[in-house]
C-alpha cells in the first residue's frame, strides 16, 4: 500500500528516495512501465518533440521483462535529474498508456499525481520475491518482475524504425527546396547531371561508399552511387524526377542526416543527434523501407566540372598531331536560354524605332521629376533607355536587366554557360576590343540578333535628349523711345486742381 508523502518530510519507508528543492520525492532512476514496446515507441515520439533525448541518452534503457505469472511488460529507464524531467515524462507516458514510478536500484514507487502533489511512500515494505529483479509498488500493491528477456538498445531502436508517409508531403516551399540530396544510380548519374545543368541548377556531386552492400550486388561488382547535393530546384523539376527510377531525393535535417522527400522519421531525428556518429552519412529511404549509411562526410565538388566539352572545329586534328604547333580551340557558344530564378530588378529597355512616337508622347506627359536620372542613347537597334532607379515609367520596347556591371539581357532569360563575371568580360573585350576612352560601356544580348554596345559617354539625360531645336529668330535694335515717337519735345504745366479737380469736365462727344 502506498502513503502520501507531506510537505517538509525526511524519513521514508521506501529505500533510495529523497526530496529535491520542491519537496518532491524522487529518486536516482525513474521507470516507465508499458505493457508493449510500441508504448515505450510512442513515449520516445512524444519527448523527443518536446525536449531533447540527448540529455537522457546516455542513462536511458529499455528493458523487456516479465512477471512469474509470465505476463510480459516494457520498462523504460531514466535518470532522474530533476522533478522538472520527471514530470514531462511521466505526462508523456500518461499519453502513451504508461505509468511512471522512481527509485534507485530494485524498488520503485509511485511518482506524484494530482492526488499526491508530493509523492508517495510505502506503508509496508516487505521482502521482495525470489528472484525479484524489479518490484513496483502502486496502489493496488506491489508487481515484481522476476525474469529479465533482455535488453533493447535505444539507438539501435530508433535506427530501425521505419518512416512514415507525410500526405503532400514532396510539395515543398521555396525553404524546402533551397537544399536537396539526391542518389542516383551510376548509369543515370551522367545524363542527370547534364539535364540539372542545361535547367541551371546549382549543383555539387559526391561519390558515397555505403557501408552495406546491397543483396543483389555480385561479389566483384562495385557498388556505384552518386549524391548530389543541388540548391533551390524549381517545382516542376522535383516533381518530375521523383518518379524515375534509381533517383531518389532525400531532404537534409541535420548535417549528417538526411530523409526521403515525402517521408518522415517518427521520431525527431535532431532530438536524438548523439546516436549518430559524426564521421557517418544517414540516408533513411522511406520508399525502400531502409537505411543507408556512408562512410565518412561526403565531399561535395562542383557539377559543372563534369559538363561535356565540345571541341571546335579543327580542334581535333591539333591533338591529332596535324597542327600541333596551334593550341586547340575549346570555344563555347553563349546564347540567351529561359531562366526559372527570380526576376532581377528592370535597369533598362530597348525601343524600337516604330515606338519612339509613343516615348515622345510619354516624355511630353510625364512630369521633370520622374525624367531625372534616365539616359538615353540613339542606336541601330533602337532607343536604348536606362535608368538608376529602373525603368518602369517607360513601359514600352524590350524590358532588360543587369546580370553584371554593363551586361543587359532581357527579362526572363539567362546566359550560358554560366562563367564568372570577370571572364565573360574579358571575353566580350577580347571580341570587340577595350573602349578608346579606356571607360565604361554597355553592352547589350537581344533574343534575336548579335549582341551590341554603347559606350558610356554617348548616353546623354533624357530630358535633354528628347528637348527638339527651338528655332528663334533675331530681332531688330531696339530704337530710343522718344525719338520713335516724334522730334517735338513734350511740355509739362502744373496748374492748382482744387479740391473737386473733376467737377466740370466735359466728357467727349460721341462719334
Amino acid at each position: 500500500m502506498l502513503e502520501r508523502v507531506t510537505l517538509g518530510q525526511t524519513r521514508f519507508s521506501m529505500p533510495g528516495v529523497s526530496t529535491d528543492a520542491r519537496g518532491v520525492v524522487i529518486g536516482k532512476l525513474g521507470l516507465l512501465s508499458f505493457p508493449a514496446l510500441d508504448g515505450a515507441v510512442r513515449w520516445l515520439r512524444l519527448y523527443a518533440d518536446e525536449d531533447s533525448l540527448d540529455d537522457l541518452l546516455p542513462g536511458l534503457r529499455i528493458v523487456r521483462a516479465a512477471t512469474a505469472m509470465k505476463s510480459r511488460a516494457c520498462l523504460l529507464l531514466l535518470p532522474a535529474t530533476s522533478s522538472y524531467v520527471l514530470d514531462r515524462a511521466a505526462r508523456c507516458a500518461r499519453l502513451a498508456g504508461g505509468a511512471t514510478y522512481t527509485g534507485t536500484s530494485k524498488h520503485f514507487v509511485r511518482f506524484r499525481d494530482e492526488q499526491s502533489p508530493y509523492g508517495y511512500d510505502v506503508a509496508d515494505l516487505g521482502p521482495p520475491a525470489a528472484g525479484a529483479e524489479y518490484v513496483l509498488h502502486d496502489e493496488d500493491g506491489a508487481q515484481t518482475y522476476a525474469t529479465r528477456e533482455g535488453d533493447v538498445d535505444v539507438a539501435s531502436l530508433l535506427l530501425r524504425l521505419s518512416l512514415r508517409r507525410v500526405p503532400g508531403g514532396e510539395r515543398l516551399d521555396a525553404e524546402g527546396r533551397a537544399t536537396l540530396l539526391i542518389t542516383v544510380v551510376a548509369g543515370l548519374a551522367p545524363g542527370l547531371t547534364r539535364y540539372l545543368l542545361r535547367n541551371h541548377v546549382r549543383a555539387e556531386v559526391a561519390v558515397v561508399d555505403p557501408e552495406r552492400r546491397s543483396l543483389f550486388a555480385a561479389s566483384d561488382e562495385p557498388e556505384g552511387a552518386l549524391l548530389l547535393r543541388v540548391h533551390a530546384v524549381a517545382p516542376r523539376l522535383l516533381a518530375g524526377l521523383r518518379e524515375v527510377p534509381g533517383v531518389t531525393w532525400f531532404r537534409p535535417v541535420a548535417d549528417n542526416i538526411a530523409v526521403e522527400v515525402g517521408w518522415e522519421h517518427p521520431v525527431r531525428l535532431t532530438s536524438a543527434a548523439s546516436i549518430f556518429q559524426r564521421d557517418r552519412f544517414y540516408l533513411f529511404r522511406g520508399a525502400a523501407d531502409r537505411l543507408d549509411v556512408i562512410k565518412g562526410p561526403p565531399v561535395f565538388s562542383s557539377a559543372e566540372h563534369l559538363g561535356e566539352l565540345r571541341f571546335a572545329a579543327g580542334g581535333a586534328r591539333a591533338f591529332a598531331g596535324e597542327r600541333a604547333g596551334e593550341p586547340p580551340d575549346l570555344g563555347v557558344e553563349i546564347r540567351l536560354v529561359p531562366t526559372t530564378t527570380a526576376s532581377r530588378r528592370v535597369v533598362g529597355t530597348l525601343v524600337p524605332w516604330e515606338e519612339v512616337q509613343r516615348l515622345k508622347k510619354l516624355v511630353y506627359a510625364l512630369p521633370p521629376v520622374l525624367l531625372a536620372g534616365h539616359r538615353v542613347a540613339a542606336t541601330e537597334r533602337g532607343v536604348l533607355v536606362l535608368g538608376d532607379e529602373g525603368v518602369d515609367i517607360v513601359p514600352l520596347g524590350a524590358l532588360l536587366t543587369e546580370i553584371a556591371p554593363g551586361l543587359l539581357i532581357p527579362v526572363g532569360m539567362d546566359l550560358t554557360p554560366r562563367v564568372p563575371t570577370e571572364v565573360l568580360t574579358s571575353a566580350l573585350e577580347q571580341a570587340t576590343g577595350k573602349a578608346r576612352d579606356g571607360g565604361r560601356r554597355v553592352t547589350v544580348f537581344l533574343h534575336d540578333g548579335p549582341p551590341f554596345f554603347v559606350p558610356d559617354g554617348a548616353l546623354q539625360p533624357l530630358e535633354r535628349r528628347v528637348l527638339a531645336r527651338v528655332p528663334v529668330a533675331a530681332s531688330s535694335t531696339a530704337q530710343d523711345l522718344f525719338t520713335a515717337a516724334g522730334t517735338e519735345g513734350g511740355r509739362i504745366v502744373n496748374e492748382a486742381v482744387g479740391r473737386f479737380p473733376l467737377w466740370g469736365f466735359q466728357r467727349p462727344a460721341k462719334k
